[in-house]
């Protein structure tokens, strides 16, 4: 009877991995592109921040287990997706 209860927990703990996970990379994925929207003068800011993305992937490929790093591709994937075609608001001039 305790190995379901211990089967129920890991089925458990496994879902919210992957839903932490990918909640993780799709902050992550938007604070890289909000971030290197507003450092546009800043070359050095955009190499660091793709640096930094890269070794979270990386990193993430290495400690993860496979579905974690899926859950954590798919939503840095669509945190580029959604927030990388989004074209900036243009601020109006007021004409007199």
């Amino acid at each position: 009877m305790p190995t379901i209860v211990y089967e129920i927990l890991d089925l458990f703990s496994a879902l919210f991995r992957l839903l932490g996970m990918l909640v993780f990379g799709l902050g992550a994925g938007w604070f890289v592109l909000e971030m290197f929207r507003k450092g546009q003068q800043a070359w050095q800011l955009q190499i660091a921040l793709f640096l930094g993305f890269a070794g979270l992937a990386v990193a993430a490929m290495y400690f993860l287990a496979p579905g974690g790093l899926g859950a954590f591709a798919i939503g840095a994937g669509a945190a580029m997706l959604v927030w990388g075609m989004k074209k900036p608001k243009k601020e109006e001039k007021e004409e007199d």
